[in-house]
């Protein structure tokens, strides 16, 4: 998992233990807005991969090479997915 996330969820932890034990927390704007936005970042990137394997298009078969697969999930083998796990936009 990406390290900035694991920073996030500690950090969010921390702050549910700190608000559960009744104890005042303050934060900037910027602590705020910041993860908030890399995290939305995240999500659109994932997203993009999603949206490509999940468009049927993706998976139809040329019918006149003998049935063979000749669209792009097979020839990307699964590597938006992987750049996208490791939240690296796949620019696609």
């Amino acid at each position: 998992m990406d390290k900035k996330i694991q920073k996030i969820r500690k950090t969010h932890e921390a702050t549910k233990r700190s608000l559960a034990e009744g104890r005042n927390i303050a934060f900037t704007a910027e602590a705020i807005i910041e993860p908030i936005e890399y995290l939305l970042q995240q999500i659109d990137i994932k997203d993009k991969a999603l949206e490509f394997y999940a468009d049927e298009k993706n998976y139809m078969a040329n019918v006149l090479a003998s049935w063979g697969p000749t669209i792009p999930v097979d020839e990307d083998n699964g590597r938006r997915a992987r750049v996208a796990l490791k939240g690296e936009d796949t620019n696609e």
